[in-house]
């Protein structure tokens, strides 16, 4: 919990300079927002630390949560006059139906991968552009819009509890976060998946189903994938084919930064939430965050970061973080090698010394 506890650490230095330099940070209205946003991203970013424990990677979920929005609102947004209007039916329909076609994607994603032997990477890429072109073609290239569809609640409403309201995005990310916790971190299941990803050829021979449970990761990130999709596509109110784009790098980010090792077998739930909770702070800091001097005329200037650096800002963290894994699995190494010489060099037996 090492990884955890520092990213944590950094994530609270982090609230409170934002804070510190601007009061609204910590209003009603933006802590609402932000942690609507941090849970959005948590539910995907789980699903895509499922797969980086196993060792693999997926680059489409951020196609697939638009592919998810877009069958959405072709099939339950109001009907309406022109080419990209919905069909009107309900909306547990079209949920349904999304549900069905994310599931199904990535389970032939994960039976590509394990089945062909094919690079999760090659597979997942060609995966997005194929998912991100059906959803070009559904909308044919314009917006289709949910206007006043109770479905909206979902994203912009929640659970009142009298003296605060709990964001419905909020809520299934905890039961998503809850169901993802027993799974990964007690369940026979998830001893498996540390397992691959630490050594699969290990995993193999000591008869772990190592294809059986990589295919299955794959079915977990698009189903996670999809619910998210439900959420973003209840919040932004209309979607096109431009709705999750680059989002995938966002989730990757979020479990890298959380603890989760790109070589597999490291990772817990706990440390991808707060790696989600540092992008979107990090997010909402670049608009938020100011500085107040006075000039030497005795006028206030206020210095505020260029939204412009926000990708150089977040690549910079994501080159962070890779390097700081590096580090310490070199660290890790070098240990587990002293100390195996050590126990080498304590069991030669001492030589006796000759006699004349």
């Amino acid at each position: 919990m090492r990884k955890e506890l520092g990213m944590f650490c950094a994530l609270v230095a982090m609230c409170l300079i934002i804070g510190i330099s601007n009061a609204d940070f910590i209003n009603a209205a933006n802590l609402t927002n932000t942690t609507r946003q941090v849970a959005m991203l948590g539910i995907f970013a789980i699903g895509v630390g499922f797969v980086i424990i196993s060792g693999g990677i997926d680059l489409s979920i951020g196609s697939m949560i638009g592919l998810t929005g877009v069958v959405i609102a072709s099939i339950s947004a109001p009907v309406a006059d022109g080419v990209t209007s919905g069909a009107g039916y309900p909306i547990w329909v079209g949920i349904c139906v999304a549900m069905g076609v994310a599931l199904s994607i990535g389970l032939a994603q994960g039976l590509l991968i394990t089945r062909l032997n094919l690079q999760p990477f090659i597979v997942t890429l060609g995966g997005m552009l194929l998912i991100k072109g059906i959803s070009q073609t559904i909308t044919a290239g314009g917006n289709i819009s949910f206007g006043n569809h109770p479905f909206r609640a979902l994203g912009d409403e929640g659970l009142n509890l009298g003296f605060m309201e709990i964001p419905w995005p909020v809520l299934i990310f905890l039961g998503v976060a809850a169901v993802a916790t027993y799974v990964l971190h007690f369940s026979v299941f998830g001893r498996h998946l540390y397992a691959i990803g630490g050594n699969r050829d290990a995993a193999l021979y000591s008869g772990v189903p190592v294809k059986r449970i990589e295919c299955t990761t794959y079915v977990i990130s698009a189903g996670l994938a999809g619910v998210a999709g439900i959420t973003y596509a209840a919040y932004i109110g209309q979607m096109s084919h431009s709705v999750g784009e680059a989002y995938e790098l966002y989730a990757i980010t979020a479990a890298v930064l959380g603890g989760c090792s790109l070589r597999g077998g490291e990772g817990t739930i706990l440390g991808i939430f707060i790696g989600a909770a540092i992008i979107r702070v990090m997010e909402n800091g670049i608009n938020m965050f100011k500085l107040v001097t006075t000039n030497a005329a005795g006028q206030e200037v206020i210095w505020r970061l260029n939204e412009n650096w926000k990708n150089v800002i977040i690549g910079t963290v994501i080159l962070a973080a890779v390097v700081l894994d590096q580090v310490s699995h070199v660290l890790k190494n070098r240990k587990r090698t002293a100390t195996a010489q050590a126990k080498v060099v304590a069991a030669i037996p001492p030589v006796p010394p000759a006699t004349g």
